[in-house]
Protein backbone atom coordinates (compact mmCIF):
# COMPACT_ATOMS: atom_id res chain seq x y z
CA UNK A 1 0.00 0.00 0.00
CA UNK A 2 1.42 3.42 -0.96
CA UNK A 3 0.88 6.24 0.98
CA UNK A 4 1.93 9.76 0.89
CA UNK A 5 3.94 12.46 2.21
CA UNK A 6 2.45 15.22 0.03
CA UNK A 7 -0.34 15.43 -1.88
CA UNK A 8 -2.05 17.73 -4.45
CA UNK A 9 -4.98 19.65 -4.97
CA UNK A 10 -6.65 19.70 -8.79
CA UNK A 11 -9.49 22.02 -9.78
CA UNK A 12 -11.55 20.91 -12.79
CA UNK A 13 -12.65 23.32 -15.22
CA UNK A 14 -16.35 22.58 -16.04
CA UNK A 15 -16.26 24.20 -19.71
CA UNK A 16 -12.56 22.69 -21.18
CA UNK A 17 -13.15 19.35 -18.59
CA UNK A 18 -9.14 20.78 -17.66
CA UNK A 19 -7.67 19.49 -14.24
CA UNK A 20 -5.45 22.52 -13.02
CA UNK A 21 -3.07 21.49 -9.92
CA UNK A 22 -3.42 24.51 -7.57
CA UNK A 23 -2.19 23.62 -3.89
CA UNK A 24 0.34 21.31 -2.68
CA UNK A 25 -0.36 19.46 1.31
CA UNK A 26 2.29 18.49 3.15
CA UNK A 27 2.71 16.22 6.62
CA UNK A 28 5.40 17.28 8.38
CA UNK A 29 5.06 15.19 11.66
CA UNK A 30 2.04 15.94 13.31
CA UNK A 31 1.74 19.42 11.52
CA UNK A 32 0.23 20.04 7.79
CA UNK A 33 1.91 22.84 5.98
CA UNK A 34 -0.07 24.29 2.72
CA UNK A 35 1.17 26.02 -0.27
CA UNK A 36 0.12 27.18 -3.57
CA UNK A 37 1.56 26.12 -6.95
CA UNK A 38 2.06 27.63 -10.00
CA UNK A 39 -1.09 26.63 -11.51
CA UNK A 40 -3.38 29.01 -9.54
CA UNK A 41 -1.61 32.14 -11.44
CA UNK A 42 -3.95 31.64 -14.75
CA UNK A 43 -7.31 31.04 -12.70
CA UNK A 44 -7.54 34.06 -11.07
CA UNK A 45 -9.74 34.73 -8.58
CA UNK A 46 -10.69 30.78 -8.42
CA UNK A 47 -8.12 29.59 -6.08
CA UNK A 48 -8.73 32.04 -3.55
CA UNK A 49 -12.62 31.44 -3.36
CA UNK A 50 -11.86 27.66 -3.06
CA UNK A 51 -9.71 28.07 0.12
CA UNK A 52 -10.41 31.52 1.42
CA UNK A 53 -6.81 32.39 1.75
CA UNK A 54 -4.01 33.93 0.19
CA UNK A 55 -2.21 32.30 -2.44
CA UNK A 56 0.83 34.23 -1.92
CA UNK A 57 1.24 32.44 1.70
CA UNK A 58 2.16 29.16 3.61
CA UNK A 59 -0.10 27.80 6.08
CA UNK A 60 0.71 25.50 8.68
CA UNK A 61 -1.34 23.75 10.83
CA UNK A 62 -2.40 21.06 13.42
CA UNK A 63 -5.28 20.28 11.66
CA UNK A 64 -6.52 19.92 7.91
CA UNK A 65 -8.79 22.75 6.96
CA UNK A 66 -12.32 21.93 6.17
CA UNK A 67 -11.84 21.49 2.38
CA UNK A 68 -9.71 18.47 2.71
CA UNK A 69 -11.67 17.14 6.12
CA UNK A 70 -14.68 17.21 3.42
CA UNK A 71 -13.13 15.05 1.26
CA UNK A 72 -13.12 12.34 4.12
CA UNK A 73 -16.45 9.94 4.96
CA UNK A 74 -16.80 9.88 8.44
CA UNK A 75 -15.79 7.08 10.13
CA UNK A 76 -18.87 6.60 11.93
CA UNK A 77 -20.73 5.46 8.53
CA UNK A 78 -21.57 2.09 8.72
CA UNK A 79 -19.94 1.59 5.23
CA UNK A 80 -16.62 3.57 5.91
CA UNK A 81 -15.06 0.36 7.02
CA UNK A 82 -15.91 -1.39 3.26
CA UNK A 83 -15.45 1.85 1.60
CA UNK A 84 -11.61 1.82 3.15
CA UNK A 85 -11.17 -1.51 1.73
CA UNK A 86 -12.25 -0.78 -1.79
CA UNK A 87 -9.70 1.83 -1.27
CA UNK A 88 -7.14 -1.03 -0.04
CA UNK A 89 -6.82 1.23 3.35
CA UNK A 90 -7.99 -0.58 6.81
CA UNK A 91 -9.54 2.72 7.69
CA UNK A 92 -7.49 2.78 10.56
CA UNK A 93 -5.37 5.01 9.29
CA UNK A 94 -4.21 8.92 10.12
CA UNK A 95 -6.51 11.21 8.56
CA UNK A 96 -3.87 12.54 6.00
CA UNK A 97 -3.49 8.90 4.54
CA UNK A 98 -7.30 8.18 4.33
CA UNK A 99 -6.78 11.81 2.44
CA UNK A 100 -4.34 10.64 0.16
CA UNK A 101 -6.98 7.57 -0.97
CA UNK A 102 -10.70 9.17 -0.33
CA UNK A 103 -9.29 12.17 -2.00
CA UNK A 104 -9.24 10.63 -5.26
CA UNK A 105 -13.04 10.14 -5.40
CA UNK A 106 -14.73 12.48 -7.14
CA UNK A 107 -17.74 14.90 -5.46
CA UNK A 108 -19.60 17.85 -6.43
CA UNK A 109 -17.02 20.92 -6.13
CA UNK A 110 -15.06 19.84 -9.38
CA UNK A 111 -11.59 18.64 -6.52
CA UNK A 112 -9.88 16.16 -6.67
CA UNK A 113 -6.59 15.03 -3.85
CA UNK A 114 -4.26 13.30 -4.79
CA UNK A 115 -0.93 11.78 -4.15
CA UNK A 116 2.46 11.92 -5.02
CA UNK A 117 3.72 9.14 -6.92
CA UNK A 118 6.32 6.77 -4.69
CA UNK A 119 9.59 6.85 -6.28
CA UNK A 120 11.47 3.86 -4.45
CA UNK A 121 15.07 2.70 -5.99
CA UNK A 122 14.32 4.84 -9.01
CA UNK A 123 10.96 2.93 -9.82
CA UNK A 124 7.70 4.53 -10.39
CA UNK A 125 4.44 3.35 -8.68
CA UNK A 126 1.17 4.59 -7.80
CA UNK A 127 -2.59 3.95 -7.46
CA UNK A 128 -5.00 5.85 -9.52
CA UNK A 129 -8.62 5.92 -10.30
CA UNK A 130 -9.13 5.87 -14.54
CA UNK A 131 -10.30 9.01 -15.86
CA UNK A 132 -12.76 8.91 -18.13
CA UNK A 133 -14.98 5.77 -17.98
CA UNK A 134 -18.72 6.87 -18.11
CA UNK A 135 -17.64 8.66 -21.56
CA UNK A 136 -16.70 5.91 -23.16
CA UNK A 137 -18.80 2.71 -25.44
CA UNK A 138 -20.99 1.20 -23.52
CA UNK A 139 -18.88 -2.23 -23.69
CA UNK A 140 -16.49 -0.72 -21.50
CA UNK A 141 -18.94 -1.05 -18.06
CA UNK A 142 -19.39 -4.60 -19.51
CA UNK A 143 -15.69 -5.05 -19.53
CA UNK A 144 -14.57 -3.35 -16.20
CA UNK A 145 -17.46 -5.40 -14.27
CA UNK A 146 -15.89 -8.57 -15.63
CA UNK A 147 -12.23 -7.73 -15.22
CA UNK A 148 -10.09 -9.20 -12.42
CA UNK A 149 -7.72 -7.46 -10.12
CA UNK A 150 -4.05 -7.79 -11.05
CA UNK A 151 -5.08 -7.85 -15.14
CA UNK A 152 -2.62 -6.05 -17.11
CA UNK A 153 -4.04 -3.21 -19.20
CA UNK A 154 -2.07 -1.54 -22.17
CA UNK A 155 -0.97 2.30 -22.80
CA UNK A 156 -2.18 4.00 -25.61
CA UNK A 157 -0.48 7.42 -26.12
CA UNK A 158 -3.42 9.63 -27.26
CA UNK A 159 -0.87 12.37 -29.76
CA UNK A 160 -4.04 14.26 -31.02
CA UNK A 161 -6.07 14.58 -28.21
CA UNK A 162 -7.95 18.23 -27.99
CA UNK A 163 -8.06 18.63 -24.36
CA UNK A 164 -4.68 16.77 -22.98
CA UNK A 165 -1.31 17.51 -25.44
CA UNK A 166 0.10 14.46 -23.09
CA UNK A 167 -3.08 12.20 -22.60
CA UNK A 168 -2.20 8.72 -22.63
CA UNK A 169 -5.33 6.72 -23.23
CA UNK A 170 -5.60 2.65 -21.61
CA UNK A 171 -6.84 0.03 -23.54
CA UNK A 172 -7.65 -3.72 -23.22
CA UNK A 173 -4.71 -6.06 -24.40
CA UNK A 174 -6.26 -7.06 -27.74
CA UNK A 175 -6.49 -3.37 -28.69
CA UNK A 176 -10.40 -3.69 -29.10
CA UNK A 177 -11.47 -1.53 -26.13
CA UNK A 178 -10.31 2.06 -24.50
CA UNK A 179 -11.53 2.00 -21.50
CA UNK A 180 -10.24 5.29 -20.30
CA UNK A 181 -7.83 7.66 -19.68
CA UNK A 182 -4.34 8.06 -17.17
CA UNK A 183 -5.59 11.39 -15.19
CA UNK A 184 -4.22 14.20 -16.10
CA UNK A 185 -2.09 15.36 -12.91
CA UNK A 186 -0.40 12.38 -14.26
CA UNK A 187 -0.26 12.17 -18.00
CA UNK A 188 3.06 13.94 -18.19
CA UNK A 189 5.12 11.41 -15.84
CA UNK A 190 3.51 8.40 -17.51
CA UNK A 191 4.14 10.05 -21.30
CA UNK A 192 7.58 10.29 -20.72
CA UNK A 193 8.24 7.25 -18.85
CA UNK A 194 6.60 5.36 -21.97
CA UNK A 195 8.63 7.22 -24.50
CA UNK A 196 11.30 5.44 -23.23
CA UNK A 197 12.07 2.23 -25.09
CA UNK A 198 14.26 0.95 -21.88
CA UNK A 199 11.55 2.39 -19.69
CA UNK A 200 8.61 1.23 -21.50
CA UNK A 201 9.67 -2.49 -21.55
CA UNK A 202 9.46 -2.63 -17.76
CA UNK A 203 6.06 -0.65 -17.60
CA UNK A 204 3.32 -2.44 -16.14
CA UNK A 205 -0.10 -1.09 -15.59
CA UNK A 206 -2.90 -3.63 -13.75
Amino acid sequence: MLLANSVYVAWQDSVSRSWNTVARLTRNGDRYELAFTHGVEKLNSIPKDLFRLDINDRYRSNELIALFKNKLPPRSRADFKKMANWLNLSGDEPEFDLLSKFGLIPGSDSILVYPSPDIVDSRYSLEFFVHGIRHMHPDVMKWCDEIEAGFNIAPLLDVQNPVDPNAVALKSPDGTIIIGYIPTFYAADFRALLQNPELAKDAKIT
